[in-house]
């Protein structure tokens, strides 16, 4: 199967080039030759807010012109177009026109979650009317959570909207061949971009008021926080470091992110808004227990056949990340069975062999209904 796959590589690291990543990897075991097509500006600085930029409408025609060269040079069978929509809707909608135009179908895939509903509500009628028609014309639209499966399939009647979470690499990300040794200070790591809707600072402030942990920040800071916001989290994050608690781990290379994981105790993700993080994915798959705010697809990754595999607390709660935090240093017992449930629960639903396949069966279809 010849995919010719849209979205962006790095610079700079992310959840949808982290997905990318994963996905080249492992298209070939999964009979997928796929060709890229960067849709990146390769910015330098990391920002937390996606805007408007020149250097982004340039390489949406670089992509685009790119896009139609291998359309009318090496036909490919399906094209797999990944969005965040909001600014880039236009540039995909677009991309979409092409691949029809070719008799190709065209899949769009939805990379964020169910906060994408609120924005889609908040639309101008003659707004969300182009956003509908630019995923209704996609042979295909993949969403990452079912509740946002159910709320586009119901903007497009007519359309096939399919639900296929993320996948995870479970032979890359797997436990600790030994755990960590007895009587040394838990070591909680956060991954990802430090911005305040990652709920940073109430993670720093939690760990400060915790006793026997240590918080690692494995990430880059983003540009353009707010100046109230970076002096109270450097306020916290300066009164663990003189605890000697505190270990800054800046951006981690992605080869280097599997040992990051298995050198930690429990992963804390306590962010205000998310789509389906791969990190959380990564976390579960290393075998560690999780404390994660139920936003986005998240609640749906954490529950299951088991009952609930991670702790829960509320975005922005930070007596009751406090308290998760002390529960689970507290007990080791519920440490293993919760990294052990959250274990099996990835190799059962989020295995790259098994997303993968799911991919591979909608292209078959969509390209079997083409001819």
């Amino acid at each position: 199967m010849r995919v010719a796959l849209w979205g962006p590589l790095p610079p700079p690291d992310g959840g949808l080039t982290r997905w990318m990543r994963t996905y080249l990897d492992a298209a070939p075991a999964a009979g997928i030759e796929a060709e890229v097509i960067d849709t990146s500006p390769h910015s330098a600085a990391v920002d937390a807010k996606s805007r408007f930029r020149p250097a982004r409408v340039v390489r949406a025609g670089e992509s685009l012109s790119e896009l139609h060269r291998l359309l009318a040079r090496r036909r490919p069978d399906v094209v797999h177009l990944c969005t965040t929509l909001f600014w880039a809707t236009a540039r995909d909608g677009l991309a979409v026109e092409l691949c029809r135009r070719s008799g190709v179908p065209a899949v769009l895939h939805l990379h964020f979650s169910t906060q994408i509903i609120d924005w889609l509500r908040a639309l101008p009628w003659p707004t969300l009317q182009a956003v509908r028609a630019v995923l209704g014309r996609a042979a295909a639209v993949v969403a990452l959570a079912e509740e946002l499966q159910q709320y586009v399939q119901g903007l497009v009647p007519g359309g096939r909207v399919v639900y296929v979470p993320n996948p995870v690499d479970t032979e890359v990300f797997h436990p600790a061949a030994a755990p960590r040794a007895s009587g040394a200070p838990l070591r909680v790591l956060f991954a990802g971009l430090i911005t305040p809707h990652k709920g940073v600072l109430e993670l720093a402030r939690a760990a400060l008021a915790v006793d026997g942990l240590t918080l690692a920040l494995a990430g880059p800071r983003a540009a353009g926080c707010p100046a109230d916001y970076a002096r109270r989290l450097d306020e916290a994050l300066e009164a663990l470091a003189r605890q000697g608690r505190l270990d800054l781990l800046g951006e981690v290379p992605a080869a280097a992110m599997p040992e990051a994981y298995r050198s930690a105790d429990i992963a804390c993700f306590p962010s205000h808004a998310e789509g389906l993080p791969n990190v959380v994915l990564e976390a579960m798959a290393s075998g560690l227990p999780c404390v994660v705010t139920p936003v986005g697809a998240v609640p749906e990754v954490i529950e299951g056949e088991e009952g609930r595999v991670a702790l829960a607390v509320a975005p922005r709660d930070e007596a009751a990340l406090r308290d998760a935090l002390r529960a689970l240093r507290d007990d080791p017992s519920r440490r293993a069975q919760l990294g052990a449930a959250a274990r099996r629960r990835v190799e059962r639903r989020y295995a790259t062999r098994t997303i993968m396949g799911e991919y591979a069966a909608l292209y078959a279809q969509l390209t079997s209904a083409a001819r």
